[in-house]
């Protein structure tokens, strides 16, 4: 059953109720009804449960269906139920990589609910907004709904079924704390950043993808995490890497020119309380999309010199590594970044002198008291 066709359905039912009834006579389905039917793969990856739906509610009809009774989850060996709900005139179910969790989505004729599922305790959590309101009556899921990001995290795509309907994609995260599972919700925006690259160098450029991750916030919706993907010709996802804007997740990416031949670079100037820690990786990519080295650098010192701690500050040291890493950034088009401040930000920079003696002077200035 597409998921399409209860849109169908619901849009023609709104329409009635607002006055506009189909000029087409009704028609005898009563010898063609069929029972709803679970679609997706109803065993589980480890073959250890079994979605199922269960009995027919005959009272109500729509395209062609009496809706399930119940859907259910069951021991694949015993048929002991494990979970339990009320069943629809369409559902579908996608079990986690390993397993260990399950999506459920149910269409009735005005609404979409998705339950998702942990296969320990057997306790679900329904998918909210991330405002925490449920998806919107006579809003539907396309027929490619949702997919597994990894085992905790699923991926979910709700609108776009009708003409001029926005689709919003969002990422559920998932935890079992004390035997129960909980969920959250963030809504993601795609763009493609570029078409033009050819990291794993075989000739045909890669699509560049960035993925904007948005938590709701008192003033409006801001960033979480972006996440950058590489894909291939295919639409397939080789390559992936994320950016916070929490402090210990900040990341920056680059696209490198390096003899006519594209390379990323990731660059991170870390820093906390004092001590920084600078590292770049700058590879390229084999057909499996595994990264493979080509340079790469780090160097850590203390910003407040050695007076305060064992680390110290060596100006020749920290201004080598600098110049290596800007020679590559010269050489680079940004592509995404949550670094928030200057690898240099706590320099009173001297334009007369150096960039090693510009250390040196910080250096002296700092533990002479």
């Amino acid at each position: 059953m597409k998921r399409g066709t209860i849109a169908a359905l619901s849009l023609l039912v709104l329409l009635t109720a607002c006055g506009q009834r189909s000029t087409e006579p009704p028609k005898d389905e009563s010898s063609s009804i069929q029972p709803a039917v679970l679609e997706g793969e109803a065993l589980s990856p480890d073959g250890r449960f079994r979605a199922e739906v269960e009995g027919v509610s005959e009272g109500l009809t729509a395209m062609g269906l009496y809706p399930a009774e119940f859907v259910q989850i069951v021991d694949a060996e015993t048929g002991d139920v494990l979970w339990q709900e009320m069943g629809a005139y369409a559902q579908e179910i996608l079990w986690s990589p390993e397993g260990q969790y399950a999506a459920v989505a149910r269409s009735t004729r005005t609404h979409e609910t998705v339950f998702l599922i942990e296969t320990q305790n057997w306790t679900a959590w329904e998918f909210t907004l991330p405002d925490g309101e449920p998806i919107p009556e006579y809003t539907f899921l396309p027929d490619n709904w949702g997919v597994w990001q990894d085992e905790n995290c699923l991926n979910l795509t709700v609108g776009g079924t009708g003409d001029g309907e926005e689709a919003h994609f969002y990422s559920c995260s998932l935890d079992l704390e004390n035997g129960t599972l909980t969920g959250r919700s963030w809504e993601t925006t795609k763009e493609i950043l570029s078409e033009t690259y050819d990291f794993n160098h075989d000739g045909k450029p890669e699509t560049l993808e960035l993925t904007t991750i948005w938590f709701p916030g008192m003033t409006g919706a801001a960033v979480d995490t972006y996440i950058l993907s590489i894909l291939d010709k295919t639409g397939e996802i080789i390559w992936q890497d994320t950016a916070g804007t929490s402090h210990a997740g900040e990341n920056s990416l680059y696209a490198c020119q390096i003899d006519g031949a594209s390379y990323l670079l990731r660059y991170q100037p870390y820093m906390q309380h004092g001590i920084c820690t600078y590292r770049y990786e700058l590879f390229s990519l084999d057909e499996a999309g595994q990264e493979v080295p080509f340079q790469e650098n780090s160097v850590k010192f203390s910003a407040n010199g050695s007076k305060w701690n064992s680390v110290g500050l060596n100006p020749a040291e920290v201004a080598g590594f600098l110049k290596e890493v800007h020679q590559y950034l010269d050489a680079s088009e940004l592509l995404v970044s949550t670094v928030t401040a200057d690898d240099l930000f706590f320099l009173d920079y001297d334009n007369t002198l150096t960039l090693e003696e510009n250390l040196q002077r910080h250096k002296d200035s700092i533990e002479q008291y």
